[in-house]
């Protein structure tokens, strides 16, 4: 593992054996290496998209 790591594309050792440990570290990890990232932004919501918005969560609220 240490020889196949590199700073471009390290590699992390995650224990299996304990799933919500597993899922705090790989948050972890994803939000660390995120916030190096400066230019992210969220992506704006096209205008009919946003005029249906209202629509789409009745939609979603009343699936069965």
């Amino acid at each position: 593992m240490n020889r196949s790591s590199k700073v471009h594309a390290p590699w992390f050792n995650i224990p299996a054996d304990d799933k919500p440990t597993a899922r705090y570290l790989v948050a972890k990890i994803l939000l660390e290496t995120l916030k190096t990232y400066s230019d992210i932004e969220e992506p704006e919501l096209p205008a009919k998209e946003k005029a249906n918005i209202d629509l789409y969560k009745n939609e979603l609220e009343n699936e069965n």
